[in-house]
């Protein structure tokens, strides 16, 4: 759902706020007209994963577009990542201090084993939260129980599920978001998880 005049250039500024970007193609017609999906390669997964939980469900020039993991492309695709497979155990963190980084993040829940920690970043600056996923349920419920108020950097911890299909804001209303104008030509599934614009709380 990308608006047909952003270039790949102006798309891989936008995922750049995320990392490296590796390759940005815009896919277009036999007629060169664009098709309104591109498909971007980030340098590492977490720095996928983090583009994919920041920009999927952003407004772009009016249109709200749709980032997802490929789910198949010219090369063999890839095996997937972790991230794809414990979505529904992931835990919502806000009140991060803004030097926190992921490392810091993970380390914080590491006797809960998680399988990542990604802080999302807007203008290449900590957003203030970010996310956490396990391998199971229960290491998830017990890391919410256990660290929920506890301090990281001196400043304690929000934690709350993170909900399919919906945006977790801030001030902790859930608000549905239905995602239309699908492009041309695009599989997708409805497993895809839409967050919104958070603010440090």
């Amino acid at each position: 759902n990308m608006p047909f005049t952003f270039s790949a250039a102006e798309t891989e500024k936008l995922f750049a706020e995320c990392g490296v970007v590796k390759d940005v193609e815009v896919i277009k017609m036999k007629d060169g007209r664009k098709r309104g999906f591109a498909f971007v390669t980030m340098a590492t997964a977490e720095e996928a994963a983090a583009a994919a939980e920041k920009f999927d469900g952003h407004d772009v020039m009016g249109r709200i577009i749709k980032v997802e993991f490929s789910k198949s492309f010219r090369k063999p695709a890839p095996p997937p990542s972790p991230d794809t497979i414990v979505a529904k155990y992931k835990l919502y963190v806000s009140n991060l201090a803004w030097k926190a980084r992921s490392a810091d993040l993970k380390e914080f829940f590491l006797q809960f084993n998680p399988v990542s920690a990604n802080i999302v970043f807007e203008d290449r600056k900590s957003a203030g939260y970010g996310f956490v996923s396990f391998g199971t349920k229960e290491e998830a419920e017990a890391a919410l129980t256990e660290l929920n108020g506890k301090e990281l950097m001196e400043r304690p911890v929000i934690l709350r599920w993170r909900e399919d299909k919906e945006t977790v804001k801030a001030d902790g209303e859930v608000e549905d978001v239905k995602v239309n104008d699908q492009a041309e030509g695009v599989t997708v599934d409805d497993s895809g998880e839409v967050e919104g614009e958070d603010k440090q709380e």
